[in-house]
This record gives structure tokens, sequence and C-alpha cells, in this order.
């Protein structure tokens, strides 16, 4: 196909830059307006530019417009007789039309052609992690399976000492982690302190409430019976002390059993012992007939433990039992090291998948760890789509990326004739605010910004999710009369959103992000 591209004089160089070194079918000619920013024409505009240049565009089969300009393609067509559609935002993504087999037929006149191609990859994306769904098989944990074999994989989020929360306290936490895509919720009590009443209620509630699989952590037979006769759909865990007391009553209920024993609180740092260990309980449940197991060789904490040595017991262990499920406590590692946990889940995930873990135990305890279970989410998805095509966890319109990203992308502008200035520790004196001073938080717990506004109009809580709506309010309510403290608000505010997006501490006046520095030692 013919392509003619349509940019601009700043645009220009970046764009046969990007063009030149993209490899594309079709053949592709570049035209330059003589204006500096395109995207502040219309289609339109474009059109009769073109027209007025006495440029021959009927030789091609296609134009491409920028993403960002005004109106619809149709109105360049009225113009001239040519199909066109809209480009990418940036052209640094040029390569995603270049490299389409029929630009014409996959993009829009209306959307840009980033909108356009991110809702066509998430529509497939949907469609294959559905297909991958349908051809899995499992143990059945309520409405939902733990597969054999991953992909697909489950994500199961614990909420520690249940029992000790208030119901509205407890229900957000739960919403908490359905809206961040949990499969299972598990439910933790207290260890060596029974209370199998509190099990019963608790269970009962949250089964009344919520329609989601629910399982409950402790290795106490009366808190194991309570919760089975509650409707508990998922037991963690079964032990080489409490199975003897627990297999009559857990005969319809799924388990996780761990090489673990809680009369000795015995749990082998050898992993060939561990296995066995688990193996020893494994046989013994199939023995009597229990066939609903799922196995947890126990992941160990970084330097303290085996990272490794317990990864590949996960291992060696699903080449015994293939048609066992496997969890795996990520917990275990992101909770002990002082590291962003986003990377840490994917990698976890990515090596569970490897030694054939399809289930995947998170909790939230820490600030650091919070945001886990979206994490794994995300990077479950990574994992399951990245295998059906055959390729590394790259380029699959999903990611994990917060803090960093794939490509840079350079803002070009007229700086030809403009003065230069350097500008370092540049201050002005600062001038108190008549009408008043705000305190600016972020409320982590209902997810909002709070600016608390003290001054003549008396005191004001403002709330919102976002900087801009807040500064809005301020300007439109006139709680401001100077530029320097506008400035101010808008920069403290914007720090605040991020804080808040990102789930990160926010200090009015403090940096939100730190340079880490190394250790000289040399």
């Amino acid at each position: 196909m013919d392509i003619l591209l349509v940019t601009g004089k700043l645009a220009e160089p970046i764009v046969r830059e990007v063009v030149s070194k993209t490899r594309s079918k079709h053949k592709v000619d570049i035209i330059v307006l003589p204006v500096h920013v395109i995207s502040l024409l219309s289609t339109r505009e474009i059109g009769l530019s073109l027209k007025r240049m006495n440029i021959d565009v009927s030789k091609y089969e296609l134009v491409v417009v920028p993403g960002l300009c005004r109106g619809s393609c149709r109105e360049f067509e009225e113009i001239i007789d040519v199909p066109c559609v809209k480009g990418s935002i940036h052209a640094y993504d040029l390569p995603l039309i270049l490299e389409l087999d029929d630009p014409l037929k996959e993009l829009s006149r209306e959307k840009p052609a980033d909108e356009v191609i991110r809702e066509r990859i998430i529509a497939r994306n949907k469609e294959v992690l559905l297909e991958i769904e349908a051809r899995g098989r499992g143990v059945r944990v309520g409405s939902t399976y733990i597969p054999y074999d991953p992909p697909p994989f489950r994500i199961m989020s614990e909420i520690s000492n249940a029992y000790s929360l208030e119901r509205e306290e407890l229900r957000r936490k739960i919403e908490y982690f359905v809206e961040n895509g949990v499969d299972i919720i598990s439910l933790g009590f207290e260890p060596f302190n029974p209370r199998p009443d509190h099990v019963y209620r608790l269970v009962k509630w949250v089964k009344r409430e919520y329609d989601l699989p629910i399982a409950i952590d402790t290795l106490i037979p009366s808190e194991i019976k309570a919760g089975v006769e509650a409707g508990v759909d998922l037991v963690l865990s079964i032990d080489l002390c409490n199975v003897d007391k627990v297999l009559d009553i857990i005969r319809d209920t799924p388990a996780v059993i761990i090489p673990y024993d809680s009369c000795r609180e015995y749990l082998p740092r050898d992993h060939g012992e561990r296995i066995d260990l688990l193996d020893r309980l494994y046989v013994k449940l199939r023995d009597k007939g229990f066939d609903k197991v799922i196995g947890d060789l126990i992941l160990d904490p970084p330097i303290t433990g085996n990272v490794l040595d317990s990864l590949y017991s996960y291992k060696l262990f699903k080449q015994k039992h293939p048609d066992t499920p496997l969890m795996m406590g990520v917990g275990n590692v992101s909770e002990l090291f002082d590291v962003d946990s986003i990377g840490l889940n994917a990698l976890l995930l990515l090596l569970g998948f490897e030694a054939g873990v399809s289930l995947f135990l998170t909790v939230e305890n820490s600030v650091k760890t919070q945001g886990s279970t979206r994490e794994l989410v995300i990077a479950s998805q990574m994992i399951s789509l990245a295998h059906h095509r055959g390729s590394p966890p790259k380029d699959l319109g999903v990611d994990l990326l917060v803090l960093k990203d794939k490509r840079r992308i350079e803002t070009v502008f007229e700086e030809s004739g403009a003065m230069v200035v350097d500008v370092k520790d540049y201050h002005i004196p600062y001038k108190p605010d008549p009408m008043g001073v705000f305190k600016i938080r972020v409320n982590h717990r209902d997810r909002v910004i709070e600016a608390l506004y003290i001054g003549v109009n008396g005191k004001i809580l403002i709330r919102g999710k976002d900087s801009g709506s807040i500064i809005n309010y301020i300007l439109d309510k006139r709680l401001v009369s100077s530029i320097q403290h506008i400035a101010y608000l808008g920069r403290e505010l914007a720090k605040a959103e991020e804080a808040l997006r990102i789930n990160k501490n926010y200090v009015q006046e403090e940096p939100l992000f730190y340079t880490k520095e190394f250790l000289k030692i040399k």
C-alpha cells in the first residue's frame, strides 16, 4: 500500500527518523506542511493545505494525519478524494500503524490509532484469556477452580486476624480485594488460640454477604470444623499434626496440605525432606479417598531460607504429582524484602508458573505490599497471554510498568529565537496569602485527597480523587488570592494525586521520590 504521512515542521525530524527505522511492507512518503505544530490543525484544514500546495495525493491509497488533529477524516475526504485515517498521538508510535497489514481497514477516521489499537488489543486479550479459562481443568473451589496446570492462575488474598475486625472494616477490605480482581478471599485467625464460634459466625456472614469463594487459614481442628460447617470453600491448611483429627470433617471440602507438623512446630529446612513429608501427607489423604488436594511446599523467606531451593521443591513435587494443583504464598518474600512489590510479584508469579504453581496467596499487611493483589492479577494475565503467544511477556497490551517506561517520548517545541535561562535554587520571597492556608494529605483508607482550608472563610475540608477538581473548587470559591499560592497548591495537589494513584506516602512540601544511593566503599 502507498501511504502518505502528513506532518509539520517541528515533528518532521522525529517522523523521518522513526519511519526510516520501521520495518513496513508499505511504501511510505512524508509531506511536511508549512506549520510548526500540525496537531493544531483540523482534518479539514489539512485537506485544504494539501490542495493549496498542489500536492498530487491521488497516487496514494491512504493518507495518515496526526492522531490529535481535530475533526473526522471524513472532512478531509470531502476535500481530497483519498481515504484518510488518524495516526498515532506520538510520532514515536508510528510503527504501530506502519506495521499493520491493512491500516485503512484497521484504523479509524475519528479516533487516534493508539486508542483503536489499544481497544483491539484489549478485546483480543480478553478472548484469549476466556479461551484459556475454558480449556482448564482443576479442583473446584466454590464458584471457581484451581487449575491442575497453569495457566490460568488464581489469586487469593488474605485478611489477617479477620475475627478482630469490625464488620464495616471487613467489608471495606473484601470489597477492596474484589475491586482489585481477587479470585478467593482467605480469612486469617490467631494461631494457638481457638475461636471456633468466631470462625463460624464470620464465615456465615461473609458467605451471606458476598458471592465469592472463601477460605480459612487455620491449623486448629475446632476452627476447621466450624469453618466447614459454616460453608467455607477451601481450608488452609492440613498438616502432619491435624490431619487425623480433620479428615472426616473436610471430606467434601478442598484443602491445602503443607509439609509442617504444628504439634512440634517443625518445618524441615532440608527441601528434600520437605517434599517427602508432603508426599506422605498426600498419599495418606489419597488412600482415604480424599482427592480435593492442593499442595504447598512453602516458599522460603530470602537469606534466612533458600528461595531457589524452595521453588525447586515445588517443581519436583509437581513432577511427581502432575494432577495436583500447587499453591504458593508470595508474601514470604515480598513482605521480607525492601523492594517495590510490583517487580517482585511479577517475577515470583513467573517462577511459580515455571514450577507448576497455579494458586498464589498474598497478604497486604505492610504499606510496601499494598496493591499486591492487583499486581499479581495483572502478572498472571501477562504470563497467560505470553504463554499462549509463545513469547516473552512483553508488548502484550498489558503491563506492570508503573515507575518506568519502555521508550522515551521527547516533546518538541519551537525554541529558535528564545532567550535561554538556566535556573537553579531560584527563590522569590514568600508572602502569606491573606485568604488563608491549606493543609494537604492523602487519605489512603478512603482513597481520596484531602485539602483543609483555614482562613477568612472559616474551615473547609475539600475531598476529591483528582487534583484538578480540588484546585477548580478552590479557584471557583475564591479561597486563594495570590498567584504564588495557586502555583504552590497546584504543585502539591499534583504530588498528592500521584501518591494516591501509586499507593505512596505523601507529606506536604517533601519530595515524592528520593534518588536511591549505593554505599560507596571504595
